[in-house]
């Protein structure tokens, strides 16, 4: 049996289903699929129980984090490999490039987080969303066409 992507996607998807019901996991409304939130959750969740700490995070994540940053990276790691492009790769400068990522990451979470909230609080009325979706796709419009003339 072939493994799609789309069978993979189908599996997480009914997997995370059975599993929130099953604990009774219930996030925050426009809680999608945020790396930029499920981070900062993660990051909170650690140094809080680590360091006793009360940093903020959803409701969601008091108890055991969201996993889904860990997700995402070893779905990534586990495609690479199974498609033979797993190459480690490092910037030019590797200062410029933790700055513009802590960056990127400040101003997700200013703005509200991931595209998927942002859709979701402009219907519910929120301009400041519709901004952010604004200039998200005008930044990965003038990203791509940066990384393509440099290519």
């Amino acid at each position: 049996m072939k493994i799609t992507p789309g069978k993979v996607g189908l599996f997480a998807g009914f997997s995370a289903i059975i599993l929130e019901t099953m604990f009774k996991v219930t996030p925050p409304p426009a809680y999608g699929l945020c790396i930029a939130c499920h981070t900062r959750d993660l990051t909170n969740w650690i140094v809080n129980n680590a360091l006793g700490t009360s940093l903020g995070m959803a409701p969601v994540s008091k108890l055991i984090p969201v996993l889904t940053v860990i997700g995402v990276i070893i779905g990534a790691l586990v495609a690479a490999k199974a498609n033979n492009d797993f190459k480690l790769r490092t910037t030019h400068n590797m200062a410029v490039g933790f700055t513009l990522g802590l960056l990127v990451m400040n101003f997700a979470l200013l703005m509200g987080g991931c595209p998927v909230r942002m859709a979701l609080r402009t219907a519910y009325g929120d301009m400041i969303a519709l901004v952010g979706l604004v200039f998200i796709a005008v930044g990965v419009y003038l990203g791509t066409e940066f990384y393509l003339k440099k290519a």
